[in-house]
């Protein structure tokens, strides 16, 4: 990452690589930290601001280290021998230090304003920022909350519809009519498929 800042593709796949290697493996997030992983993430999403790949994958090591770090659960170099810490003073300053190590590298402005602005990173961004545990929510703008109150043109004057906060992983049903309608011919069907497949 350091020899090749400037190729947006081999960090990209660092970025990728250190957020597979942290994945479930507290052991191997602790030690990309103790690599200076956070600064080298970070600094690969600040000089590749316009490669959503690199914002996505950055995002997502981030979070993946973190996620595992802060909740305390430590590796002692199998997958069947975690054990959750129990000494709150030393993970207490542990939370601090993993926190601080990403947040002095400009973490929160990098993720919010880089990476937040990418719809390909969003959610990548978002969850990074949450385990984090930085203030966050996603919004979710639809066409009819920026067009004026009363009025089917857009005009400079009149005050824009407010946009409700959208909650993680909810999506948009654009299939979904609020209104029940009985379909029409629908007991027919019924009856037909019943007399001929014998129900």
């Amino acid at each position: 990452m350091k020899v090749y800042s400037e190729t947006a593709i081999i960090q990209e796949h660092a970025c990728g690589t250190l957020a597979a290697m942290a994945l479930r493996r507290p052991a191997n997030a602790r030690a990309i930290i103790d690599g200076d992983g956070a600064r080298l993430i970070l600094t690969a999403m600040k000089r590749h601001e316009a490669n959503v790949n690199v914002q996505r994958q950055g995002a997502l090591a981030v979070r993946n280290i973190v996620s595992r770090l802060l909740m305390g659960v430590h590796d002692s170099g199998n997958n069947s021998n975690l054990t959750v810490a129990t000494d709150s003073t030393a993970f207490g300053s542990e939370v601090t230090s993993i926190r601080e190590s990403f947040l002095e590298w400009g973490a929160e402005d990098v993720l919010r304003n880089i990476a937040g602005r990418n719809q390909g990173s969003v959610d990548e961004a978002y969850a990074a920022l949450r385990d984090l545990r930085c203030p966050v929510s996603l919004v979710k703008f639809d066409a009819q909350d920026l067009r004026p109150q009363g009025s089917s043109r857009f005009k400079s004057n009149v005050s824009m519809g407010a946009a409700r906060t959208m909650m993680f992983g909810e999506q948009h049903n654009s299939n979904f009519r609020p209104v029940f309608e009985a379909s029409e011919g629908l007991e027919d069907g019924v009856d037909d498929a019943m007399v001929t497949f014998g129900a």
